[in-house]
C-alpha cells in the first residue's frame, strides 16, 4: 500500500513539473518579450471557442461519412442457436381420410389429434447484402448537402480563428497604446516637477510670486493623478490581454513592438470591398449554406419520385449445428435474389411540407447571404475610411506636437524675461501632453482600424 502512495505521489510530481516546465517556456518574460506573431501563437493554442470550431468541422465530417451510407452496399449477417420445445397438446385439425377417384384429390376432414412432447435444437446463419440503385438524386443530394456542412463548418473555424487573431491585435495595440501614453505622462509629471524647483527658485530671487508656485504644484499634481490613472490603465489592459491569449490574467506578460509595421495599406477602397467579398471567411459560410439548402431542397423534391433498390440473401437452418457451419454450401440453404420499387403514394402531406420547409430555408439562407454582404459593404468602407481619418489624424497631430513643443519654449522664453505668467506655460503644457496622447491614440486607434479592415478582408497578415 505504501509502494502504491510513492508511485502516485512521484507520477503528481512529474505531472506538476512538465505543466509548469510548458507555462515556463511559453509565458515566461524573462527570457525576451512577446511580439505580435507570438500572441497570436499563444492564443490560437489555448482558445477553447476555436478548439470547439475544429470540433465541429470534425463533426460535420463524420456526416458526410454518414451521408455515403445511402448509396453503399448494406452487408448483414446473424448466427442463432436455440431449443425449439413444444408441450404435449389436444387440438382440432383437418387430416387426408383419403383420395377422391374422380379428381385424385386429397380428401381431408377434421379431427381431433394428440400430440406428444417434441424437443429439437434450432440453429441457424443468415447472410444478406442490399443496394440502393437508384433514387433519383435523393441521397446524392444529400452527400452533397452534407459536403457543404462541411465546408461551411471549416468556413466557420477560419473566420473564428481571425475573430481570435482580431482580439488578440486589440487588446495587443491597447497595451503598447497604454505603456505609451504612460511615458508622455511621465514625462509631463517631469516636467512638472522641474517648473516647481523653477518657480521656488525663481520665488526666491523675487522674479515670481508665491501665486505661481501654488500654480506650479497644482499642475505637477493634476500630471501626477493622470500618471497614476494611465498606470492602472496599462493592469487593466496587461490583463486584457491575457485574457485573450487564454492565459491567467494575473500572469505578468511584457510586450515589444515592431516598429517597421506599416499602418496604411497602398490598395484602394474598391480593390478591398472586392477582396473581401471574395476571402472573407464569414461569406464563404454562407455560400456554402445556401448551397447546403439548395441540396436539401432537391433531396425533399425527389421523396416523390421511386426508389429502386436490389437485395441477395443466403440462409441456413437445421437441427444439426454441422449442417448448418459446414462448407457445403449447397445443403440445407434459402437464398433469395430479387429487385424492390418503392413508390411514395402518400404520407399525409408529410413531403409537401418538407419542401416548403426547405424552400424556406434556402429563401432564408440567399437572404442571410445578402444581408451579409451588404454589411461587409459597410464594414470595409468604415474601416477603409477611419483609415483614411487616422492618416490626416496621425499628420495633423504631429503638426500639433510640434506648434506646441514650440509654443511651450516660447512661453518659457516670455516668462524668463518678465512678459509671461505660470498659467501660460502650464497651459502650453497641457497642449503639449494633449498633442502628443492624441498622436498615439491616433496611431493605435488606426492599427486596429487597420487589423478590423484584414479580418473583413479575410486576411491574417500580422
Amino acid at each position: 500500500m505504501l509502494k502504491n502512495y510513492i508511485i502516485i505521489f512521484i507520477a503528481i510530481l512529474v505531472w506538476g513539473g512538465a505543466v509548469y516546465s510548458q507555462e515556463e517556456e511559453i509565458y515566461s518574460q524573462n527570457e525576451r518579450p512577446l511580439n505580435l506573431p507570438d500572441c497570436i501563437k499563444i492564443a490560437l493554442e489555448n482558445n477553447s471557442t476555436l478548439r470547439n470550431a475544429g470540433r465541429r468541422v470534425e463533426f460535420a465530417g463524420a456526416d458526410v461519412t454518414s451521408a455515403w451510407s445511402s448509396v453503399l452496399p448494406r452487408i448483414n449477417s446473424s448466427i442463432s442457436s436455440g431449443k425449439y420445445i413444444q408441450g404435449a397438446r389436444r387440438m382440432k385439425t383437418d387430416v387426408p381420410r383419403g383420395v377422391d377417384p374422380e379428381t385424385g384429390n386429397v380428401i381431408y376432414e377434421q379431427q381431433v389429434i394428440t400430440q406428444d412432447r417434441t424437443e429439437r435444437n434450432s440453429y441457424g446463419a443468415r447472410i444478406s447484402l442490399s443496394q440502393n440503385i437508384w433514387d433519383f438524386g435523393r441521397s446524392s443530394n444529400n452527400i452533397r448537402g452534407a459536403k457543404a456542412i462541411e465546408a461551411s463548418s471549416e468556413y466557420s473555424y477560419q473566420d473564428t480563428r481571425l475573430a481570435v487573431i482580431l482580439n488578440v491585435k486589440k487588446s495587443y495595440y491597447d497595451l503598447l497604446r497604454t505603456i505609451k501614453l504612460v511615458q508622455v505622462y511621465k514625462q509631463a509629471v517631469d516636467y512638472a516637477e522641474e517648473q516647481v524647483e523653477e518657480a521656488k527658485t525663481r520665488l526666491d530671487i523675487g522674479l515670481a510670486s508665491q501665486a505661481e508656485v501654488y500654480q506650479a504644484r497644482v499642475n505637477l499634481g493634476n500630471n501626477k493623478r493622470d500618471y497614476i490613472t494611465q498606470q492602472n490603465l496599462v493592469q487593466i489592459a496587461r490583463a486584457n490581454l491575457n485574457s485573450a491569449l487564454g492565459i491567467d490574467p494575473s500572469t505578468p506578460v511584457e510586450v515589444v513592438e515592431d516598429e517597421t509595421e506599416t499602418i496604411f495599406p497602398e490598395y484602394t477602397f474598391d480593390q478591398a470591398l472586392e477582396i473581401a467579398i471574395d476571402e472573407n471567411q464569414n461569406i464563404k459560410a454562407l455560400e456554402m449554406d445556401v448551397k447546403r439548402y439548395y441540396y436539401n431542397l432537391a433531396s425533399a423534391k425527389a421523396r416523390y419520385m421511386p426508389t429502386i433498390g436490389g437485395s441477395i440473401s443466403y440462409s441456413r437452418n437445421n437441427d444439426q449445428y454441422e449442417r448448418v457451419f459446414s462448407t457445403d454450401l449447397n445443403e440445407d440453404f434459402t437464398a433469395t435474389i430479387g429487385v424492390q420499387l418503392d413508390l411514395n403514394i402518400f404520407k399525409g402531406f408529410a413531403d409537401k411540407a418538407a419542401i416548403q420547409k426547405a424552400r424556406i430555408n434556402y429563401d432564408m439562407a440567399m437572404e442571410n447571404l445578402r444581408e451579409a454582404k451588404r454589411l461587409l459593404t459597410v464594414d470595409v468602407k468604415q474601416y477603409f475610411l477611419n483609415l483614411e481619418a487616422y492618416r490626416d489624424f496621425l499628420q495633423i497631430n504631429k503638426e500639433n506636437i510640434e506648434a506646441a513643443s514650440e509654443n511651450l519654449r516660447l512661453q518659457q522664453e516670455r516668462r524668463r524675461v518678465g512678459s509671461g505668467t505660470e498659467l501660460e506655460v502650464t497651459q502650453a503644457q497641457v497642449e503639449l501632453v494633449s498633442a502628443q496622447s492624441a498622436y498615439v491614440r491616433a496611431e493605435y486607434e488606426a492599427k486596429i482600424a487597420r487589423a478590423e479592415l484584414e479580418t473583413a478582408m479575410g486576411m491574417e497578415e500580422n
